[in-house]
């Protein structure tokens, strides 16, 4: 085999891998908008608050989760971060981010950091943001 050779197998290799991880989260994804036929937002903010979680939370969480579910398919406070949605660390640090800048939050600094816990699922995501908030002073 030439070097070209083996790194079209290699590549050939990826693309595969590749495909079949897409296809894996398409299809959780399709059979999660199948199981939750008359799910909607308005049952996942009231599950949510129901929970403790301040109503202003669950919006939030949806607008920043979004980018991780396919189209009509509303989360579930349950689903699960890397099993469900494939999402890492770093993707749920981004959600974060994204929702101090929404909620209006200061965003940590190398001066005041910021100590994130481990968050599984998104309801741990939406019980942190409101535990953010609650420590905010009052203004």
């Amino acid at each position: 085999m030439t070097g070209g050779q083996k790194a079209a197998a290699i590549i050939a290799l990826v693309v595969i891998a590749m495909a079949a991880f897409n296809w894996s989260l398409w299809r959780r994804l399709k059979a999660a908008q199948t199981q939750r036929i008359g799910w909607t937002d308005a049952d996942f903010d009231a599950m949510l608050v129901a929970g403790g979680v301040s109503p202003t939370i669950p919006p939030v969480v949806r607008a920043v989760v979004a980018p991780a579910y396919g189209a009509d398919i509303s989360p579930h406070p349950d689903d699960d971060f890397a099993r469900f949605l494939a999402v890492d660390v770093e993707e749920v640090e981004d959600m974060v981010a994204d929702a101090f800048r929404r909620l209006g939050l200061p965003m940590p600094t190398t001066a005041d950091p910021e100590r994130l816990p481990v968050m599984k699922d998104v309801r741990d995501l939406a019980e942190y943001l409101d535990s953010v908030v609650r420590r905010q002073p009052a203004t």
